[in-house]
């Protein structure tokens, strides 16, 4: 199994099944959000890239990936309260956890940085948050 594929549903699974994460976005936590309104606050994959890393003799690679925390509306969701939040526990959530891939072998998965952003529309507010993992390949 492509092991961002594994990986990427490893982290899917790993959100909407963490009650923090969940007791701001519900089980909204997409690869790619629905076509149509999505209710916010909602959590979607951004883009992926993988490096091929074989540090001593092990055939592995380093995967930089993406998630986007999107929140808009009145109260902490007007500022960018609540999209720091949940950055803040998607983060926790995944910074040096333990996921279980079945083909390949996660071996580290780390937080690098979060940036905030407003978006054009002037509403919307994300939190964009890149963590690096390093799989082994079988």
């Amino acid at each position: 199994m492509d092991p961002i594929f594994e990986l990427k549903a490893a982290v899917i699974a790993r959100l909407r099944e963490d009650s923090t994460v969940s007791g701001f976005v519900s089980a909204r936590v997409y690869d790619r959000p629905p076509d149509g309104t999505v209710a916010s606050p909602y959590i979607s994959m951004g883009p992926w890239d993988a490096t091929t890393d074989g540090a001593d003799c092990i055939d592995g690679m380093e995967i930089n990936m993406q998630i986007d925390c999107w929140s808009w509306g009145g109260g902490e969701a007007f500022s960018s309260a609540e999209a720091s939040k949940i950055a803040g526990a998607v983060r926790a959530s995944l910074h040096e956890a333990e996921l279980e891939l079945t083909q390949n072998a996660l071996a580290t998965i780390n937080h690098r940085i979060t940036r905030y952003q407003r978006e054009s529309d002037g509403a919307t507010n994300r939190a964009i948050i890149t963590i690096t993992a390093f799989v082994e390949l079988p």
